[in-house]
């Protein structure tokens, strides 16, 4: 009976992101020190992501550009000009 191995093979498939799910679950529900780890981890990873903001990721466009209208045309030209392959700057105002 291929058949049954095979509906059971399914069955067992379908319930296999539960079991995963349970697994971890159950083991973070089982963790003590574990736990603050975590926890201090994630404080860590949002303090430096909140570093690389502030410090190395600034708005180019709003130190650019004074309005949203010239903001969006910056950037519709330099996504026209990466897919054309082509390094030319973006038109002066006068020139759209």
């Amino acid at each position: 009976m291929p058949s049954g191995k095979i509906s059971n093979a399914i069955a067992r498939a379908a319930g296999l992101p539960r079991r995963v799910v349970r697994f971890y679950v159950d083991g973070f529900r089982s963790m003590t020190v574990g736990r603050s780890l975590w926890v201090l981890i994630i404080i860590k990873v949002a303090i430096l992501f909140l570093v690389f903001k502030l410090f190395f990721f600034r708005d180019e466009l709003a130190t650019r550009y004074d309005t949203d209208t010239e903001r969006a045309d910056a950037v519709r030209q330099e996504l026209v000009n990466r897919s054309a392959g082509a390094d030319m700057p973006p038109p002066t105002p006068e020139h759209r």
